[in-house]
């Protein structure tokens, strides 16, 4: 029996409130138990119907346990963390999701289980299984074309999955979850309609293909040639099908196609107690931490670029809070995998990390996202000290033309002063006649008065733009 498994990482529209589970661990799973009655009641619904009745989905949410105990290493054989790092969890059926399976020639056949998982920082994770063994029957001896048509439905099948997963299922949840928070507390508020970014919901980053066969099947050795034939592993100097049919190793998870050798024929399920339920385990943690930093790295990239063009008020302030943002989420999300791998047992620890180390993780994504960080941390400071320049640009303009309206108004009052006590006597009586500057203020002509005042206020500006511009060097 041969069976393909797919792994799709999905972008969503979910945002976990930063620390909200620290905070507050008990109220935290309190929301997340409370809710569950309400999400049965919703997918019940949503299913389309049919001819036959066909059991309903299923989304079970996941962070309902506060932790009770400091002791989390009560086993040995499993890991032991109080909350799942999955939100909920959700199990389809195939008549659930009729628009992307029904009809289509390019569908991928035999599919038996769909199911999803919701983590932080908007992003799911997508899995089909489906049995193959008919379909590489077909064309004889012709199995390389045959897996290369495999591969191809399984991408277009994978991508229309996605979307309609997330359209009929996963989008009525989070609407009902966001109504159940509406302090957000737990959850943040819904992406506007208007950002761009909302493009994306529903599209998955890769889809991934994990073959599994049953070597003694007889076209096994010519399937697992073919589908890591583009598999390349730096600084072996054996093609890693050869040392899987020569019993070295039993499964190759490295780049997109993936193959496990199932020696045991229990299909590909990768239950608990099943030979690959460690390495799967692993798998699944390392698309998820690998999707998330590979989002954040993208989107710190993008919004980095607009803030070099950004030149209104309002740009800078939206783009100065989306930076902010997305650096926690970067330092949350690398702060998440350490904690994570304090918890996991050693076979998938060391599983994830080999994942993470062959595709790069730590060059291509955790250095450059933390480099961006402190890119953003730059630019933060760059923009509060472009709008505290700003700002006190505009005092000094506004000073400087009260001055400039103050010499004028002085200088006309002095006049007016000076003329009024030469022209009644009665406040001719309380000058004592010590000084002759308002005699000779007064007697100056108007048009003197206001030339003069443009000549102070002129030296004023010169002033003015001479500081200016060494407080500027």
């Amino acid at each position: 029996m041969t069976q393909l498994r797919i792994l799709a990482p999905v972008v969503v529209d979910y945002y976990a409130v930063p620390g909200a589970a620290l905070r507050d661990p008990t109220g935290y799973a309190d929301f997340w138990a409370g809710q569950q009655p309400a999400v049965d009641d919703l997918v019940a619904g949503l299913a389309p119907g049919g001819d036959e009745p066909v059991p309903p989905p299923e989304v079970v949410l996941a962070h309902v346990w506060a932790v009770s105990t400091l002791n989390r290493y009560r086993t040995i054989s499993d890991h032991a963390v109080e909350r799942p790092v999955h939100v909920l969890t959700g199990t389809l059926r195939p008549e659930h999701l009729p628009t992307a399976l029904c009809g289509r020639p390019d569908s991928l056949p035999g599919i038996t289980e769909i199911s999803f998982r919701l983590y932080d920082h908007g992003l799911l994770l997508l899995e089909l299984l489906a049995d193959v063994s008919s379909t590489l029957a077909e064309g004889a001896g012709d199995v390389p074309g045959n897996l290369d048509d495999l591969q191809a439905r399984a991408v277009a099948t994978g991508e229309r999955v996605a979307r309609e997963t997330v359209r009929r299922y996963l989008h009525p949840v989070l609407a009902l979850l966001r109504r159940a928070d509406p302090d957000e507390r737990i959850i943040l508020a819904a992406t506007p309609e208007h950002d761009p970014v909302t493009a994306e919901f529903g599209e998955p980053l890769w889809v991934t293909r994990s073959l599994v066969v049953d070597p003694g099947e007889p076209a096994a050795a010519q399937a697992v040639r073919h589908w890591l034939k583009d598999v390349v592993i730096p600084g072996d100097d054996r093609a890693p099908a050869d040392r899987l049919l020569d019993g070295e190793v039993h499964h190759l998870v490295r780049w997109l196609n993936y193959l496990f050798l199932d020696h045991t024929r229990v299909g590909g399920r990768m239950a608990p107690g099943d030979p690959f339920h460690d390495q799967w385990e692993a798998l699944r943690y390392a698309q998820v931490f690998y999707g998330v930093l590979d989002r954040i790295d993208n989107r710190l990239s993008q919004i980095l670029a607009d803030s070099a063009a950004a030149g209104s008020r309002w740009e800078l302030e939206r783009l100065k809070g989306q930076l902010t943002s997305l650096s926690q989420r970067a330092e949350l999300a690398i702060m998440e995998r350490r904690d994570l791998s304090k918890y996991l047992t050693r076979a998938v620890r060391a599983e994830m990390d080999a994942i993470l180390e062959f595709w790069d993780y730590a060059q291509l994504l955790e250095e450059p996202v933390r480099y961006k960080i402190e890119i953003c941390s730059r630019r933060l400071a760059e923009l509060a000290a472009r709008r505290t320049a700003r700002a006190a640009m505009f005092t000094d303009l506004i000073l400087l033309g009260i001055a400039m309206t103050s010499v004028l108004g002085t200088a006309l009052a002095l006049t007016e002063f000076g003329r009024s006590i030469a022209s009644d006597p009665e406040m001719a009586a309380y000058d004592l006649g010590r000084s002759g500057l308002v005699d000779w203020v007064a007697a100056q002509p108007a048009d003197a008065i206001v030339v003069s005042s443009g000549v102070v206020s002129a030296l004023l500006v010169t002033l003015y733009l001479f500081f200016r511009r060494d407080k500027s060097s």
